[in-house]
């Protein structure tokens, strides 16, 4: 008896679907949609919620034209990197419209692009949230103006707008004096420079209902006696790039008379700040829910460090805490932690008081660990945040601390969800990065400096097992090149980054903080060295034959390719304020 032939029909829905999770969504459309009627309802949720950008560019084109124009109704939630935009924004521009759009999220932009492009977004009844990732901004266009086009974006039908926390901070205090109010807005999460920034947002948002801010500069004095938001119900406040007083929280917490949710998470050399009685003191018995975190290091002048007393002073409300008594410095919060960003000095890796299984900052997504000396220092705070997407390590050599690195080490946590690790600096251990791969099997993104890496890969004493790890696991690479010694980017060194990484599809290279130009040879050497390659970002000064042979560089990069790119239309190039895209 024969055995009939197991085609992919023959598969049950869930076994599909299955196989769908690991594939990213333009694959699952590319590959499946239109073989049959089954199997597109099967991918409903790829139909539903669209991202395109771990795409090929003429896979890209073929889903646009040909698939995106029989799934328009479908679509509720839709991604739109810059990189895809032209496409994109002539088809809004000629009255093309996704009528069953709910939710948008843009990414990469910058702020020139993203003003022109808000600007053709009309007769969506049913899009009311915007979500704006890793926003570039540019001298070109004034930040009021353009947070006043994505406000009133589809006709001030937008409820939800955000900003996250990777997009540049905006400032909004110009001399124009033209008000416009945006009342259709009740959410806002936004990046500001200053507090006279959020003085000014209280007029353009009266009726915002949960404001979620970060501050990335110094406070400035302001009242709010003659504006405050009246329908305000959540407050969540982010500041942790300089030091804020008693006195700004007093004036963040009287914004509003009917707010019940507060969270705060700030920096500070004010003691009161770290006293419990002060603290409470300004919450009013309405507020259903204070969430509050603060990082306090005692000014040199201070000689009234009593972490016992600061201890006491809360013993109205639970809190977890750890304490450097040599340094003065106290990392203390409310428990539980309830945000999500969690940045915090390598040094209170030791004697934290939260319990390892009390979950306490179980919702924290986004790790930062700085003044680092070495990455094993990292395994303190990590064990706590079991959950983080991403994690950023900021080396800093502190001769001070050289002597507190012992020779044992905690045991990392199993961390299944984390996908991005960042190291700024050259860590004394750099090995240590295999201890981070091998407990956590779905990182596929690093950003490293260039001169870590490149000791890295040229130490022959590092373990096979670290370059394997790298080689399997890692598709997004971002180089940086911070203050690097090196006079240019050789044949040698994109050789020997490439041994390793060969699967990278997306590579950044950031040559602003260096001397390094980006040069065309450069281009055609990575796009040669990497065959996966997708997307090549650039991130400096473009170098003089580029900036005079844009219209040709496309044939250079033909004639200099290695077989890959056969004409000008099979790949795209994107040009900017310092920086170059290329696109395959």
């Amino acid at each position: 008896m024969s055995l009939l032939p197991t085609t992919l029909e023959m598969l049950p829905d869930e076994m599909l679907l299955e196989i769908c999770r690991y594939l990213h969504s333009g694959d699952v459309l590319y590959s499946f949609f239109g073989l049959n009627s089954r199997l597109n309802r099967t991918i409903a949720f790829y139909r539903q919620h669209v991202s395109l950008h771990k795409t090929f560019y003429m896979q890209f084109i073929h889903i646009f034209t040909i698939i995106l124009p029989q799934i328009e109704l479908s679509i509720r939630s839709l991604v739109i990197f810059e990189l895809e935009s032209p496409l994109f924004f002539e088809s809004f521009k000629n009255n093309h419209t996704y009528q069953c759009l709910e939710k948008l999220t843009l990414v990469n932009w910058t702020d020139e692009k993203l003003i022109l492009f808000v600007d053709t977004l009309h007769g969506m009844k049913h899009f009311h949230k915007l979500l704006i990732q890793a926003l570039d901004l540019t001298e070109s266009v004034t930040n009021i103006n353009l947070l006043r086009k994505i406000l009133g974006t589809n006709d001030n039908q937008l409820t939800h707008v955000c900003f996250d926390h990777e997009c540049d901070a905006l400032n909004l205090t110009d001399e124009e004096n033209c008000e416009m109010s945006f009342p259709n807005i009740i959410q806002l999460d936004i990046e500001l420079q200053t507090t006279n920034d959020l003085l000014k947002l209280v007029r353009i948002t009266p009726n915002v209902e949960q404001l979620h801010l970060t501050f990335k500069r110094p406070w400035v004095k302001v009242s709010f006696d003659q504006h405050i938001f009246s329908y305000l119900t959540e407050l969540n406040v982010y500041a942790m790039s300089w030091f804020s007083t008693f006195d700004d929280l007093k004036t963040l917490i009287q914004i509003s008379p009917t707010i019940e949710n507060f969270s705060f998470v700030l920096v500070t050399r004010d003691y009161s700040m770290i006293d419990g009685q002060c603290v409470l003191s300004l919450v009013s018995s309405y507020v259903k829910q204070f969430s509050y975190s603060i990082c306090y290091h005692s000014s040199d002048k201070d000689d009234k460090f009593d972490p016992i007393n600061i201890i006491k002073s809360w013993k109205s409300i639970p809190i977890a805490y750890s304490i450097n008594e040599n340094d003065k410095r106290i990392f203390l919060h409310t428990v539980s932690y309830e945000v999500s960003r969690l940045s915090l000095r390598s040094l209170f890796n030791k004697q934290m008081s939260a319990n390892l299984n009390s979950q306490t900052y179980r919702k924290v997504r986004h790790l930062h660990v700085y003044d680092t000396i070495a990455l094993k220092e990292i395994a303190g705070i990590v064990r706590h945040c079991r959950q983080i997407l991403d994690l950023i390590i900021s080396i800093r050599a502190l001769p001070s601390r050289i002597q507190e690195l012992q020779n044992t080490s905690i045991a990392l946590p199993y961390l299944s969800r984390l996908d991005f690790l960042s190291i700024q600096g050259t860590p004394p251990d750099s090995g240590y990065i295999e201890k981070i791969l091998s407990i956590a099997p779905n990182l596929s993104a690093i950003s490293i400096d260039f001169d870590c890496l490149y000791k890295l890969l040229s130490d022959d004493d590092q373990s096979l097992f670290l370059f394997s790890l790298l080689h399997q696991r890692i598709a997004i690479l971002c180089i940086r090149f911070e203050d690097t010694s090196i006079q240019k980017l050789t044949n040698e060194h994109i050789h020997c980054i490439a041994r390793i990484f060969f699967r990278v599809n997306h590579m950044c290279i950031d040559l602003r903080n260096s001397n390094l130009k980006i040069e065309s040879h450069t281009i055609s050497l990575i796009l040669n060295y990497f065959p996966k390659l997708m997307v090549l970002s650039m991130y400096g000064q473009l170098s003089e034959y580029i900036n005079s042979n844009k219209d040709i560089l496309c044939q250079y990069l033909v004639e200099q390719s290695t077989g890959r790119l056969t004409n000008i239309d099979t790949f795209k190039i994107d040009y900017g304020n310092e920086r170059l895209k290329v696109w395959m």
